[in-house]
């Protein structure tokens, strides 16, 4: 029997800014299906059936609810039958993710295994072996580790203290590079015996979160906790770039998991009422794709569109010789003629007006990407390089209250703005 999953969503999702202005993070869009149902597809097509969402203020409750309702949709898409109700976190204040996880056993009333995942997750793991290793091993949490190589940069993460039977002593949280004490990172994946209702109670009101205050309470007071590696793909989808990186690596089949339906070429795959619109361009050789292409339904594309390493969300309009380069376009776009786009992130229902030139390379090696907020309305003849953001004027407050973003312009429609952060480098 597969344990219940909690998913805990109720982060604001700064750091995706624009996309996440109108909509919590785990339901931006990853090649038209929102982040969380992704994770969930992984889940449930291995023998989850039970899930809660653990969800924090109205912005995030009512939306994911709204998005799942009771999950019937979602189960029904993957052909299952045997399963459970959604449930949802009530309206309740939480002070963090562990707080929210003692919160829903409660409620719910959880005398068994539980998963807890992080909403803006995406995985690749052998769920059967997860399960096996936590119950032979016994621990009161397994934590779900994976080894970066030594050309990543690890200081941005939680990394391990383990021994050599892969017992967890301890966190390291954004070590200097060197200073490390393995390349085995935290993926926020954790796997809780139900004696964990017990800890949480025991620890009161200093049960907030599970990174920063349950598991070095754990570790600390000698309860076991475990660490199991995986060796599929994982991906903390935090900021654009990530979010970026993940859907090309969907787009290339480094995603096991990911679902690919309607293939129209190795690599490529076009949605039957688009093709039906398209098929005579692209036999005519009017529109041209190159390499890992996916393109949803209900697009309409005109002669002389090249698409290259991309998505092409569904019900999006693409004019005339357009070019369109490693980048995500996602559902209900308009990209307007002679429209240059290459590594950038177009978000929902935002039209790009005639000749204007979206991302390229960044000059500081970062390999930061153009973002455009939904919504939106990008001028003709517009250039935003890569590493600026955009979106509707109507959010530069909740934007610049932030304090992590600079403004670097406005007109009269958008806020053009940059991460403090990559400012600087």
């Amino acid at each position: 029997m597969f344990p219940h999953v909690l998913a805990t969503v109720g982060g604001s999702g700064t750091r995706l800014y624009p996309l996440t202005l109108d909509q919590p993070k785990p339901l931006v869009e990853l090649c038209d299906t929102a982040i969380i149902a992704n994770l969930f597809r992984v889940l449930a097509s291995q023998g989850c059936r039970r899930f809660i969402l653990g969800s924090k203020g109205a912005s995030n409750t009512l939306n994911l609810s709204n998005y799942f309702k009771a999950g019937e949709g979602f189960f029904k898409r993957l052909g299952i039958t045997d399963h459970q109700d959604f449930s949802y976190q009530p309206l309740y204040d939480d002070t963090g993710s562990a707080d929210s996880m003692r919160y829903c056993m409660n409620y719910y009333n959880i005398n068994d295994d539980i998963l807890v995942v992080s909403g803006d997750n995406l995985i690749d793991i052998d769920l059967a072996r997860f399960v096996q290793f936590h119950r032979e091993q016994k621990p009161l949490l397994t934590v779900a580790l994976k080894e970066l190589g030594p050309e990543e940069n690890i200081s941005q993460y939680g990394v391990a203290r383990v021994d050599d039977d892969m017992r967890i002593l301890g966190f390291v949280e954004k070590p200097k590079t060197g200073c490390e004490p393995s390349r085995m990172i935290n993926t926020a994946f954790y796997l809780f015996s139900p004696r964990i209702r017990e800890v949480l109670a025991e620890m009161g009101n200093r049960g907030r979160d599970i990174g920063g205050d349950l598991i070095p309470y754990l570790t600390e007071k000698g309860y076991p906790v475990y660490g199991y590696p995986i060796k599929g793909y994982w991906m903390d989808i935090g900021t654009p770039e990530r979010l970026h990186q993940a859907s090309m690596d969907c787009l290339s089949g480094a995603v096991r998991h990911f679902d690919r339906k309607y293939h129209y070429k190795p690599n490529q795959w076009i949605h039957p009422s688009t093709l039906a619109r398209i098929e005579p361009l692209l036999a005519a050789g009017e529109i041209e794709l190159i390499g890992n292409v996916s393109i949803g339904r209900n697009c309409h594309i005109e002669k002389g569109v090249v698409i290259e390493n991309s998505h092409i969300g569904h019900t999006s309009l693409i004019e005339r010789n357009v070019e369109i380069r490693e980048s995500m376009i996602m559902s209900f776009a308009h990209i307007q003629h002679m429209v240059n786009i290459r590594r950038a992130i177009v978000g929902r229902h935002t039209t790009i007006e005639e000749h204007s030139v979206l991302g390229g390379d960044s000059d500081n090696g970062q390999r930061l990407i153009a973002v455009i907020g939904e919504n939106a309305t990008i001028p003709p003849e517009s250039v935003v390089p890569a590493g600026v953001r955009v979106a509707p004027l109507k959010h530069s407050h909740s934007i610049l209250a932030t304090g992590r973003f600079a403004e670097l312009g406005i007109d009269e429609r958008n806020i053009y703005f940059a991460e403090k952060s990559s400012m600087k480098r």
